[in-house]
């Protein structure tokens, strides 16, 4: 191809782009970020974190979907400037204690919603929570970036269907079809402008008439339709809990007891449906811990002390824990102290949770680490 013809292609590609400025996102900046589960656990396998577009939590009942999600939320709002949330609550819960373990700041008034809060919308019609939006996402003067939670996509009904009488439900695939109009409106936005969108849904069983012939391969049982497993970046299924799953006062000791050795927490286990680095099926457990207030009930010092044996920063004997040579040396370049020896994990775990200097810098260190192994 010689000179000129190039030149008259990029010039006529030029002017289309220019005169069809409105109907793409060419000339736009993308805006990339990794915001944290929370988890070091998780973000490992996350790549660093939660990235702009759609991600879709789902699962059972009580799986930790709706408070992994408000996480995200507070984590995107303190890693991004001039930041919002939006919370969609489109099922009734968001309880209380909800709230105050998530961390963040909730407002329902939109002039108490400043950068840094999250508004809370009450409704679960389809076309006004999609509007809201699109709208905040289209008409962003200030270049405010935000993460939508829709909890959830089994919540929400068409406008119309408001009117019907019971005996006039909804079609089956509605929530199919609200899915995928949405995303066909939005995905690209949300992805290149930086804003994040969390759906949230439960899971269905796959009904067979014939129990001998072959069920159709599916990522996930999740509601929502073929849209959202299209569109979705990341499809997080959160899996019910077991009694294997709960963390004892004493470990040592299997059995739980109310009195003298009760639940002190519980492991979270989630399997990655969809990903686009390539860890889809990886399964993810990571530790949450009881009692907790203020956006910290992801037991992170439980996985600082399991990644310092992985490291081996810390070695065993018997009942003692003591650090290695390596560890001393990383301790002694940032001025850290750290106890010659530890009798018992318990001890080694109060160590980590009171000693915050020493907790923070841990963090840092491994999710550093984390950044250079992704």
């Amino acid at each position: 191809m010689s000179n000129n013809e190039q030149n008259n292609s990029i010039n006529l590609l030029d002017r289309f782009l220019k005169a069809n400025k409105d109907d793409h996102y060419n000339f736009e900046e993308e805006i990339d970020y990794k915001v944290s589960s929370g988890s070091l656990q998780f973000d490992l396998q996350l790549g660093g974190g939660f990235g702009p577009g759609l991600h879709r939590f789902c699962g059972m009942n009580e799986g930790g979907k709706t408070s992994e999600a408000l996480e995200v939320v507070k984590n995107f709002l303190n890693t991004l400037p001039r930041s919002k949330g939006v919370y969609i609550k489109a099922e009734g819960r968001l309880s209380k204690e909800m709230r105050e373990r998530s961390g963040l700041t909730f407002v329902f008034n939109a002039k108490d919603w400043v950068d840094g809060t999250c508004f809370v919308f009450e409704s679960n019609i389809y076309e006004t929570a999609v509007d809201l939006m699109r709208q905040l996402v289209a008409d962003n003067e200030n270049d405010t970036k935000y993460c939508f939670v829709l909890d959830s996509v089994d919540g929400l009904i068409p406008k119309n269907d408001m009117d019907k009488g019971f005996e006039d439900s909804s079609k089956i695939a509605g929530g199919a079809v609200i899915a995928g109009t949405f995303m066909k409106k939005m995905s690209i936005a949300l992805a290149k402008r930086g804003h994040m969108a969390i759906f949230i849904s439960q899971v269905r069983a796959d009904i067979k008439l014939d129990p001998y012939t072959k069920a159709p391969i599916r990522q996930t049982s999740a509601t929502g339709g073929n849209a959202l497993l299209h569109f979705a970046n990341w499809i997080i299924e959160f899996e019910p809990r077991f009694n294997k799953d709960v963390i004892l006062q004493n470990p040592s000791i299997k059995k739980m007891d109310m009195q003298k050795n009760p639940a002190i927490g519980h492991f979270a286990v989630v399997t990655v449906k969809k990903s686009p680095n390539e860890k889809t099926n990886s399964r993810i457990t990571y530790p949450l811990r009881y009692g907790r207030k203020g956006g910290n009930s992801i037991w992170i010092e439980k996985e600082i002390i399991d990644l310092m044996y992985a490291w081996e920063f810390l070695k065993k004997g018997g009942a003692w824990i003591s650090a290695t040579e390596d560890f001393k040396d990383l301790l002694i370049e940032n001025q850290l102290e750290f106890p010659e020896k530890i009798q018992g994990e318990n001890n080694l775990f109060k160590l980590i949770e009171d000693n915050k200097n020493l907790s923070d810098f841990l963090v840092k260190y491994f999710k550093n680490a984390i950044a250079e192994l992704t």
